[in-house]
């Protein structure tokens, strides 16, 4: 892109800061700046701070700063040139590209494009179709709604959208890479992904399309049918509305989390404008970041006997760990947040969002809820559940308020409600071991004995990292054959540089001498990526450390090694099926080299 300059200073002028970054985070007025908690490290006391005077902004937490450039480079991943043309797009200023500039463009800038061609086929296409009109009326979804939405229709057809992105030039590998069409199976060609569904575009933080939500409009499965994951759109990061409901969640300080795109737009258009919706998948921690950005209050509203509700609450545990409040507002069965709103019945489902139920406590009630509590039998079985419940609870004055309400239900609260109240705490304690024994135990490779956390559990957090350094610190500090453990785990394979590289001195260290000397090892890794790990080690290991059996350890890299050539295996074949990569490409050679380590003909 040499050929031309772009307008920074005008691109600059008309994008304030403090109106790009709320649209990630909460910024609330202290003195003479904004503040809000920072989008690139987790904290709770907010250090992220907006000038909007010199349009500059400074984390004093992690230390990022700079301006609306690279603000929105950091926040959306993407290059500089993407994060000025985006701000271009949204200032108004048309950038004029030189036939050369044209040819340099970037994936996500095509597929961006790709996917605004197609939200413009789906729009178009929605006033043709009689059948949608009538859905669309009997969903009281009114003009100013459809507008706003940008909704649409795929029609009943395999390749419309396919053939109209060939007319506007889109190439048939930017259509599958956006998640658009399909390769079929037993014949070559591709197929449109959406077919007779009222589609709903996916937009994110800067109002750009990045993917589709499609719903049937009579009988069939499934219900809805949402993108694959593709370089725009991550399901685990994505909540559906966020783009219209950010200003209201930081001012309400509040956020109501619903199941589909209709309850979202039933809930925003009736004036519930803190609402979004999943994308089909559980709440994931990555979720939980993004919300964290404008509040740590959230209501959930879902079907109470939908998966949904049920993803939901194995989620909670991720909220209660990043200090969120977060209540559970139970719909009647049968109902659903569109269904009560669509009949304008908005004073009844906001009397409902006041009555939502703190998680913990509708946890609770669930649990007592698949019981008879009118016979003997069944309140001791309604308190075993809800005990079990009660120990996946962290918060200690949650688990006493309400053992102190199950209390009652206890055969021996009639002699007084300190032993039945004791009897549910020895209860909650031998699950709350139990799940601590089990999670220790699948925690590390050698489940005979327990294994300790490394001297920096920072850097040591997975599986792999921990196996290895507790393989490397056993070769310095027993006396074993090294040859023979670099023979069932080479040191080119272990999983990082450092590591690696720590590994190969080692196994060169103990072929030439016999032995592994500390002190000349300590010398031979200075100024390289395994000093830091060999110091880690040197002050880390202990005693007991020098116990752990080998032989587990060694499976396990070993078995993180198969499954890291599988994924890689399996990612090449597709790349290839997909015509990426032919033959005579070095990734190409890469897959057969892969192929044969994997023993044997790959089989997806």
């Amino acid at each position: 892109m040499s050929s031309f300059r772009y307008p920074l200073d005008e691109i600059r002028d008309k994008c304030d800061l403090a109106e790009i970054v709320s649209g990630y985070v909460a910024l609330r007025k202290r003195g003479r700046t904004l503040e809000g908690l920072c989008p690139f490290h987790n904290e709770k006391t907010p250090s992220f701070h907006v000038n909007s005077e010199r349009q500059i902004w400074k984390c004093f937490g992690c230390g990022l700063g700079g301006d609306v450039f690279t603000f929105l480079q950091k926040i959306d991943n993407v290059t500089f040139p993407e994060a000025v043309e985006s701000l271009a797009r949204k200032a108004g200023i048309t950038i004029e590209r030189s036939e050369q500039a044209a040819r340099q463009i970037s994936e996500k800038e095509r597929l961006l494009k790709v996917s605004n061609i197609a939200c413009a086929f789906f729009r178009s296409m929605l006033s043709k179709s009689e059948e949608a009109q009538q859905y669309i009326e009997k969903r009281g979804l009114s003009a100013a709604i459809v507008e706003k939405y940008r909704l649409g229709y795929a029609p009943d057809s395999w390749d419309s959208l396919l053939d109209h992105l060939t007319m506007q030039k889109v190439s048939q590998s930017d259509a599958l890479k956006a998640g658009l069409i399909i390769s079929r199976e037993n014949s070559p060609g591709f197929y449109d992904r959406f077919r007779d569904r009222l589609i709903f575009p996916i937009l994110d933080s800067s109002e750009r399309v990045i993917a589709f939500g499609g719903r049937v409009m009579g009988e069939g499965e499934p219900k809805y049918l949402n993108s694959p994951e593709t370089p725009l759109f991550a399901k685990n990061k994505t909540l559906y509305g966020l783009n219209f409901a950010r200003k209201s969640i930081s001012a309400q300080d509040r956020l109501l989390i619903v199941e589909g795109y209709m309850d979202a737009i039933s809930a925003q258009s009736a004036g519930f404008e803190n609402t979004v919706a999943t994308m089909g998948t559980a709440l994931t921690e990555e979720h939980v970041n993004i919300i964290a950005r404008f509040t740590r209050n959230v209501i959930l509203s879902f079907d109470a006997d939908s998966a949904g509700m049920a993803a939901a609450m194995r989620s909670y545990p991720i909220f209660e760990r990043a200090g969120f409040n977060v209540r559970i507002l139970s719909m009647p069965r049968g109902e659903d947040p569109d269904s009560v709103l669509r009949g304008g019945d908005s004073t009844r489902f906001a009397s409902m969002l006041e009555k939502a139920l703190p998680a913990p406590d509708y946890r609770v009630r669930a649990a007592l809820a698949r019981h008879d509590l009118g016979t003997d039998e069944g309140k001791v079985d309604a308190l075993k559940d809800a005990a079990q419940v009660l120990a996946e609870i962290d918060s200690v004055m949650d688990r006493e308020r309400l053992i102190r309400h199950l209390a009652r239900l206890h055969p021996n609260f009639s002699t007084g409600t300190t032993l039945a109240e004791d009897h549910l705490r020895s209860e909650i304690t031998k699950h709350r071991a139990r799940a601590s024994r089990q999670k220790h135990v699948s925690d590390w490779p050698n489940k005979k004995e327990s294994v300790p956390q490394t001297a920096n559990p920072q850097k040591k957090t997975s599986l792999i990292e921990r196996s290895e350094w507790l393989l490397l610190g056993i070769l310095m500090f027993r006396n074993l054959d090294a040859s023979k453990v670099f023979e069932g785990v080479p040191a080119k394979e272990f999983s990082d540089e450092a590591s690696r590289s720590l590994a190969e001195v080692v196994s060169r260290l103990y072929a030439q001498t016999g032995k592994i000397d500390r002190g000349v090892l300590r010398d031979e890794v200075v100024g390289t990526p395994a000093e830091d790990l060999l110091t880690d080690i040197l002050v880390g290991f202990e005693d007991a450390d020098a116990n752990y059996n080998v032989d587990e350890l060694v499976n396990v890299i070993t078995k993180h090694n198969k499954n890291d050539k599988r994924r890689r295996l399996r990612s090449l074949a597709d790349r290839i099926a997909a015509g990426e990569i032919k033959q005579g490409d070095a990734e190409y050679e890469e897959w057969r080299t892969l192929v044969e380590e994997t023993s044997g003909p790959w089989r997806r």
